[in-house]
């Protein structure tokens, strides 16, 4: 009888600990998730301030995170398909193999976002914005097009989190906006 109950517990503690497991890694995956929709949030925040501006102004605005950091946002087009700011990939994205430093100022930030109990999360974010011109014939291009026309591209993650190849288990969102039409 005292085999057979410890042949039960031995059971009970490698079931146990298969589920403590599971545990653990739910935990990590929604705390990771719950970054992720954190920086999709705040990377729309910025993006609703860049748009808030015409298009045709470049005055750049201002945006204060939980650590007291004032950001300067720019809000200043380029021409061409690269615009001005974070390097944009072929297909349209921030590039997130440009390092940090290599963004130009103004069009990033490392944002800090209160948590509960004190707790901080840095996101990193980067921003491009491209001036959108009528390249046809002047005659030819329609009448109705804002010469003062521009395409918000945004991304932001977690900046201190676990990453390979400087991208975490999702792809960072980009989001894009057109203003001034």
């Amino acid at each position: 009888m005292m085999i057979e109950l410890l042949i039960s517990i031995a059971i009970l503690v490698v079931g146990l600990g298969g589920i403590l497991a599971v545990l653990i890694a739910g935990m990590y995956s929604d705390n990771r998730s719950g970054q992720d929709t954190t920086s999709v949030m705040i990377g729309e925040h910025v993006l609703e301030q860049i748009a808030a501006n015409p298009a045709n102004s470049n005055n750049p605005v201002s945006l204060t995170d939980c650590a007291g950091t004032v950001w300067t946002i720019s809000t200043t087009g380029g021409t061409g398909a690269t615009g001005a700011g974070a390097t944009l990939t072929a297909a349209g994205t921030v590039d997130w193999t440009q390092s940090y430093s290599g963004v130009p100022n103004n069009y990033k930030m490392r944002y800090v976002a209160c948590g509960p109990n004190g707790a901080q999360q840095v996101y990193d974010i980067r921003w491009n914005i491209i001036n959108i011109t009528c390249t046809l014939d002047a005659a030819k291009c329609p009448p109705t097009l804002n010469p003062n026309v521009q395409m918000i591209v945004l991304s932001a993650r977690p900046s201190n989190s676990s990453q390979a190849g400087g991208l975490r288990f999702i792809t960072p969102p980009n989001l894009r906006t057109i203003q001034g039409i």
